[in-house]
């Protein structure tokens, strides 16, 4: 009988260590009821176009060893088809895998792909490209220039970013249309969220579903500065959405007027377009 075929994709420029790690533990861990390839990406996009490539060669699964970026571009590949996106966390943040509930240590997440539970989710647009977790704009992107620019990774190196451009970043008026209603706001931070997190437990959209054909619109107001340890707590807590500060609006559309900059998974971007913002309903199957 012919064993079912799973790729895994892998970027090696970053946490070579762990990922070397990984890949020996597949050969002892992985079911042998599965053949199995590991792919390196070689440049920006490429995992995309791995993962194409696997479908079109009839793998049940591809499976992204990384962080956010790397399940990211593997996804983009993948919706729309019939083959199941895996995960196995190796980033700083893992705020899809969180989310899922994908284990953190390797030998579970291993487990987790043998296993071969798989369900249905959202995917979300942005102008047309695919991201499954959250975009943003505000102050979360500010940071995730400065961040991309830091040089070190991680999680307190983002926490230093963080705390080094709170009392710089200035807030700004947004325009909105949402499911067609116009609207106006003065944000520190916007959010469009199909996944509930940014990564490191960071709850954005506590409520967020990913699989109920609606985005949260999240809408952090300006806050004074003395408020901050409070947002930060609620934040890692799962009560973000009892701050005065934050409202969120459900919905299937969004567009932003001229956002100038927005990040989308975490990964930084310019635009200096009108951004619209949309849902996929049941585009991506996933082992979960």
């Amino acid at each position: 009988m012919e064993k079912e075929k799973i790729v895994f994709i892998v970027n090696p420029n970053s946490g070579v260590s762990k990922k070397k790690r990984i890949i020996k533990q597949l050969e002892t861990e992985l079911d042998n009821r599965f053949s199995y390839e590991i792919k390196q990406t070689e440049r920006p996009a490429h995992a995309t176009d791995l993962a194409k490539k696997a479908v079109e060669e009839g793998a049940v699964a591809v499976v992204a060893i990384g962080g956010d970026g790397t399940v990211n571009e593997v996804a983009k590949g993948l919706i729309h088809t019939r083959t199941a996106l895996g995960v196995i966390p190796a980033g700083s943040g893992n705020g899809f895998a969180r989310h899922l509930k994908i284990p953190m240590q390797v030998s579970a997440a291993i487990k987790k792909i043998n296993a071969f539970q798989t369900r249905t989710i959202d995917s979300a647009t942005i102008n047309g490209e695919a991201f499954l977790a959250t975009a943003g704009l505000g102050f979360d992107a500010h940071v995730g220039w400065k961040f991309a620019n830091f040089g070190h990774r991680g999680f307190f190196s983002y926490m230093q970013v963080t705390t080094n451009e709170f009392f710089r970043f200035k807030p700004r008026t947004y325009e909105l249309e949402v499911d067609g209603v116009e609207m106006e706001t003065s944000a520190f931070l916007i959010n469009i969220a199909n996944a509930g997190q940014y990564g490191n437990n960071a709850w954005i959209a506590p409520s967020a579903s990913i699989s109920d054909g609606k985005l949260n619109l999240c809408l952090l107001e300006k806050f004074p500065h003395y408020e901050a340890p409070e947002i930060i707590f609620r934040l890692f807590s799962k009560q973000i959405e009892q701050s005065k500060y934050y409202r969120v609006i459900r919905a299937k559309e969004v567009r932003i007027k001229k956002p100038e900059r927005f990040h989308l998974d975490g990964e930084p971007r310019e635009c200096m377009e009108d951004i619209v913002i949309r849902v996929v309903p049941k585009s991506l199957e996933v082992i979960a």
